[in-house]
Formats: structure tokens, C-alpha cells, sequence
């Protein structure tokens, strides 16, 4: 959407103040570790190049991370720009000066509704926002949390997913449960020993992805309607608990039957340190807990907030007028609506006055017209309680702060990558006396290389799920708490006009005297019109963004209130501006009167005759036909008596 400059702001501040400058810092610290990695670089490039160079890639990778969040951080904090024409429309905008940004709204694809949607939401007094949850775990998402419904999607995004990969995460220690069982029953055989740390991994790995996918779910720039979340992983999870031991011990079985092994391969293999997953998984559960606690206690806070009414204001009635159709429709778009602009922004027409006359014979026909139109929104900041903006001011420091505890685990895997670097470096340098040693039945050499290549790979796989854990758990909260951040409420009109009657034109004429000069004769458009108007003050919601399309993400409607002294006004206008109509053509300045007096005064004068042989008005329109029909009685009186004589002579 185009940024349209005007003097006159809409009052939408930068709400992304704080959260850009906890983000900014959660860069800076980010940053500072990168640097110090390549500050190390100098002292130990003249003890091992190969370490330096691990320690440089190391920091420049953390570097860049850094400064990409600290820009991603300063970037809110800059001037947050709004034009007039945000946000953005319902539907297609039909206004002929908002016709660049109607179109630009129809290729972003970030229109919420159809003119035909918000016209069934007005007619039907209903809220097409509400949809059902998609899907076997949203709906038991929305049973357990009935006010959810009613929040706008990305919020109800978050409460889905944030159950269900909780749910994805108990389904797991019980699959793991169920793991145990067939293991330590025997039911796996003799491979029971090493089921348990295998399954553990798949289960940690597992884990770990639902969550990293969850996170990524609810990014607000892939955000625009609600998820399906299904009980699909639930049952891949239980499946694999209960497959995975009978492979592992149908394995070991078949292993063990074709190469039989002699007993100091046992006690080699004995010495390889097993990874636990324990500590992985209490450290996902735990940090999955508080994010969970803190989620929930903002949607149930917002969730308090929402309302569920989808009232309207209505008016119907049968006017007979004499006006043309088409002067009401002008009326109502040009006059009364417009007078009820935003900071005198034009409105947004969703169904535009395009009416329909259908004349017929002899001047008469019907008519038939729709208009739906809102005015421009306008923003209306929620007063959020105390406790709501420490919890969200809490998960995004929490966020960032996990997300610096992942940096320096990250920074952690130079050394573990050049102490396994020397171990092989030990291992090539000493093959040959390793490989002796075996020869000759001594097994202590590559018990203690079992040992150490083991405790190696177990440090740097812990230190690797940890690093995964706390950076998945940081991006989702910091995610999850944006939206909170990024909502924005606006106020509006929205009216819709269905007009239908019929007319009849007829002719009125004045100033038909024969002495008359200035005459006026009109057709006059009598009509029968029967308006339906309704209308409701409406609530909408949408999300902004940093940068060029700050506020152009859907808009979607969340409450329709009844404005029955709003709609009382309209009609009123409407009503007075058919009372002051003029049927009848006049004149409409002093000159053109002065004009009609002095012709009639040279009319006047043109009548006068000295030699009227009557005093009688000689103004009245009927005197020279008097005059002739008298001389006609007499005329008609003569003959009958001269008739009356000649019948009594005979």
C-alpha cells in the first residue's frame, strides 16, 4: 500500500518501542561473544591454525547473527510511518480516489472478507470471522478454551499450537513409558540394555523438531488464517514406541546368531559411554512449561477482553416523495455519509450506487440500488492491565535471553570442535603402537581411545541438543510474544443501503394566464421508495509489522454494536433534505425577479385602451369571451321571439 502523506495523522504510534530495544540488546550481547571468538583468534593462531580458524568461523557466524537481530531490533525502533489509507479495507475498495490501493490490497492478497460476506454479516447478524477449528486437535483445542473462538486467528494459532506440542510432548514420555515396559519385561530380548538410550535420542530429536516447527508456525508473516492441527503426530508417536523395540531386539538377535563376538570385544564395547537424553528432555519439558504458562496467561487475559455481540441498528419504511431516485442516492453517498469522514478520509465503498431504473411506457418504471460502505477506521488503543504487560514484557526478555544462552553454547562448540580435532590428531599419531598393542593381547590402549572418542562425542551431542533446546525455546516465545506487541484495534461504521420503489413522472405548470409573461412548467418524478439501512459500529482487529507494510495485514471484524442514535441521524438527514426539495422552477436571485416585473410592465402597458366602454377589470383572463358570449344570448333571444310572431300570424 502506497504512503499517503496528510497533515492530519491517524494517532497510531510505534508499538513495537520496547520489544526492539530488548531485541536490539539481545543482538548487541549476541554480537559481543562473536567478537570475542575472533579477538581469541590472534593468541591461539600461533599454537594451532586449524583452532584458530574454528574459533574465527565460529565468531564471524555469531557476528553476523548478532547484527542482523540488533538491525532487526533498531529497525523498530525507527519512525513508525503511517499514511491515510491504512489499514487496510474489509473487502475490494470501490472508491474511485483509492483505486491504486484497492489494487495493490487484491494482489497482497490481504483482504479478509468478500462485499457479499459483509453484507450476509449485516442482513444475517452474524460474525463470518468465527470460524469452527480446523481439525481433530483443534477442536479439542477450542473445547478446552471456549472463548478462544473469539479471538482473532493468529492468537488462536498460537493456542494450537502451543497445546498441541505439549500434547505431541506428554504422547512421547508416555510412548517412552510404553518403551521402558517392553524393554525391562523381556519382550525385546537381550537388547533391553540399549533400546532405552536409542529410543531416547529418536524421542529427543523428535521432540525437538515439533517444537522448532511450532515456533515457525506462527510467524506473523505466514499468518493470514487459522491452522488446521490434527492428531497425526500422536499416532505416528504411539506407533513408532511400540515398533521401535521389537526392530531394535529382532536386531540384536540376529547380530548376536551370525558373528559371534569373543569376550575382549565385550569389554572394548564396555567402556563406550552411553548418551542420556534425561537431561535434554527436563530441560525442553521445563522451558516448554514456562512457555506454555506464559502463553496461556496472555490469551486468557486477551481472551477477557474480546466480545461476542453481533448487533445491528435498522430502519425500514415506505416514503412517497416527489424527488427522482437518483437524487437519493447522491444525497446519501455525497452528503451524509461524507459528512461522517474520518479526519475527512474518503469512505471505503465495498457495494457501489450503481442504480438501476427500468423505465417503462407513459414516464413510469421501478428502481433498485445497494450501497455498502464503511468509514474510515478509526484507532482505538486498549487499556491492557499491568500484569499483561509485565508477562509480555517478561517472555520477550525471557526470549532473548535464551536466545544469548544459545550463542554462547554455540560459541562452546569451538573448543569441543578442536578438542576432537587433537584427539584424532592423538589417534593418527599413535596408530601403529595402538595397533600393536592389540596384536599383542593388550586391550587397555583402545579401551582408554573407546573411552575418550566416546566422552567426546557425547559432550559435543549434549552441548549440540541443549543449543537446539534453548534457541527453539527463544524463537518461539520471542515469535509468540510479537503478537501480543503487533495488535492493533480500530473503530468503524459499516452500513449497508438496499433501496427498491417505483416512479411515475407527471407535469406541473405555473403561470398559465393569458396576460402572463414568464411562465414555469415542470415534470415532476413521483416516487414510492422503500429504504432498508442497516448499520453497526464495528470492531476490527489487525497486526502490524516493521517496515514498508507496517499496517496492511487482514483486518479482521471481531464485534458489531447497535448505533440506533447514529442511524437516527442519517435518517433525519435523509428526511430533511426531501422536505427542502423544489419541485416547481423559480427564480433564484433579485436580477432575474427585476427582469419578470419589468416585462410585466411592458405587458400592462401594451393592454391599455382610453375607450373602453366598461370600467370592468380588463386584466381578468376571461373578459373578451364574456363579452362574446353575451352578444350571442342576444342574438339567440331576437330570433326566438321573431320565430314566437310568425307561428301566432299563421
Amino acid at each position: 500500500m502506497a504512503y499517503d502523506f496528510g497533515s492530519k495523522g491517524l494517532g497510531i504510534g510505534n508499538p513495537f518501542k520496547q520489544e526492539g530495544m530488548i531485541r536490539t540488546i539481545g543482538g548487541v550481547a549476541v554480537a559481543s561473544i562473536g567478537l570475542y571468538s575472533i579477538f581469541n583468534v590472534t593468541d591461539i593462531i600461533e599454537q594451532d591454525m586449524t583452532k584458530a580458524w574454528i574459533y574465527a568461523i565460529v565468531g564471524l557466524i555469531l557476528l553476523i547473527a548478532g547484527f542482523k537481530r540488533a538491525g532487526s531490533g533498531l529497525f523498530q525502533l525507527f519512525k513508525f510511518f503511517v499514511g491515510r489509507s491504512v489499514p487496510t479495507s474489509l473487502a475490494y475498495n470501490l472508491t474511485k480516489s483509492e483505486t491504486e490501493n484497492a489494487n495493490l490490497e487484491r494482489k497482497e492478497n490481504v483482504l479478509a472478507y468478500k462485499s457479499a460476506t459483509l453484507e450476509s454479516m449485516l442482513m444475517g447478524r452474524k460474525n463470518a470471522t468465527f470460524t469452527e477449528p480446523l481439525g481433530w486437535m483443534g477442536r479439542f483445542v477450542h473445547s478446552i478454551f471456549p472463548k478462544l473462538i473469539f479471538l482473532p486467528y493468529p492468537i488462536r494459532n498460537i493456542s494450537q499450537e502451543i497445546v498441541s506440542v505439549l500434547a505431541t510432548t506428554i504422547i512421547a514420555f508416555v510412548a517412552f513409558g510404553l518403551t521402558y515396559f517392553v524393554s525391562s519385561s523381556g519382550l525385546a530380548g537381550q537388547a533391553g540394555h540399549i533400546i532405552m538410550p536409542v529410543f531416547s535420542l529418536f524421542i529427543l530429536i523428535y521432540l525437538i523438531a515439533a517444537w522448532r516447527n511450532a515456533a515457525n508456525a506462527v510467524s506473523l508473516d505466514k499468518v493470514k488464517q487459522l491452522n488446521s492441527a490434527g492428531a497425526a503426530s500422536v499416532a505416528k508417536i504411539i506407533t513408532f514406541s511400540i515398533l521401535f523395540p521389537v526392530a531394535i531386539g529382532g536386531g540384536y538377535h540376529y547380530v548376536n546368531q551370525n558373528f559371534s563376538q569373543d569376550a575382549e570385544f565385550y569389554q572394548v564395547i564396555d567402556k563406550v559411554n552411553l548418551f542420556s537424553a534425561w537431561p535434554s528432555l527436563l530441560t525442553l519439558l521445563a522451558l516448554g512449561v514456562v512457555t506454555a504458562t506464559i502463553v496461556f496467561y496472555l490469551v486468557g487475559t486477551r481472551s477477557k477482553q474480546s466480545t461476542t455481540n453481533t448487533e445491528v441498528s435498522e430502519y425500514r419504511e415506505n416514503l412517497q416523495e416527489s424527488v427522482h431516485p437518483n437524487e437519493i442516492f447522491i444525497n446519501i453517498e455525497n452528503i451524509v455519509l461524507a459528512n461522517r469522514r474520518y479526519k475527512e478520509i474518503p469512505n471505503r465503498t465495498y457495494m457501489n450506487f450503481d442504480p438501476v431504473l427500468e423505465e417503462q411506457s407513459q414516464g413510469k418504471g421501478s428502481f433498485s440500488g445497494e450501497l455498502l460502505i464503511e468509514t474510515q477506521p478509526e484507532f482505538t488503543s486498549t487499556a491492557q492491565p499491568s500484569s499483561y504487560k509485565i508477562a509480555r514484557l517478561i517472555s520477550t526478555i525471557l526470549a532473548q535471553v535464551l536466545i544469548v544462552i544459545g550463542a554462547l553454547l554455540f560459541f562452546s562448540f569451538a573448543a569441543k570442535i578442536s578438542a576432537g580435532i587433537e584427539s584424532f590428531k592423538y589417534f593418527t599419531s599413535n596408530i601403529d603402537s595402538v595397533y600393536r598393542a592389540a596384536n599383542n593381547g593388550q586391550i587397555a590402549p583402545i579401551q582408554n581411545l573407546i573411552a575418550d572418542t566416546s566422552g567426546l562425542i557425547i559432550a559435543f551431542v549434549s552441548t549440540l541438543f541443549f543449543w537446539q533446546i534453548v534457541t527453539t525455546i527463544g524463537r518461539m516465545l520471542e515469535n509468540f510474544s510479537h503478537i501480543f506487541w503487533a495488535e492493533l484495534q480500530f473503530d468503524s461504521l459499516l452500513m449497508y443501503m438496499k433501496t427498491e420503489g417505483t416512479f411515475a413522472e407527471s407535469k406541473i405548470s405555473t403561470g398559465m394566464s393569458i396576460h402572463d409573461s414568464t411562465r414555469s412548467e415542470n415534470v415532476i418524478v413521483k416516487s414510492s421508495i422503500t429504504p432498508w439501512v442497516v448499520s453497526s459500529r464495528i470492531s476490527s482487529s489487525t497486526f502490524a509489522t516493521s517496515g514498508a507494510r507496517n499496517v496492511e495485514m487482514p483486518r479482521y471484524v471481531m464485534s458489531m454494536s447497535k448505533n440506533d442514535d447514529e442511524l437516527k441521524g442519517i435518517v433525519g438527514e435523509i428526511k430533511a433534505f426531501l422536505r427542502a426539495r423544489e419541485n416547481i422552477a423559480g427564480f433564484s436571485n433579485t436580477a432575474d425577479l427585476q427582469h419578470a416585473e419589468n416585462i410585466l410592465k411592458v405587458n400592462n402597458a401594451s393592454r391599455y385602451n382610453p375607450n373602453q366602454i366598461t370600467n370592468a377589470d380588463d386584466e381578468a383572463a376571461g373578459f373578451l369571451r364574456n363579452e362574446q358570449e353575451s352578444d350571442e344570448e342576444v342574438t339567440d333571444q331576437v330570433t326566438d321571439q321573431s320565430a314566437s310572431a310568425s307561428e301566432k300570424v299563421t
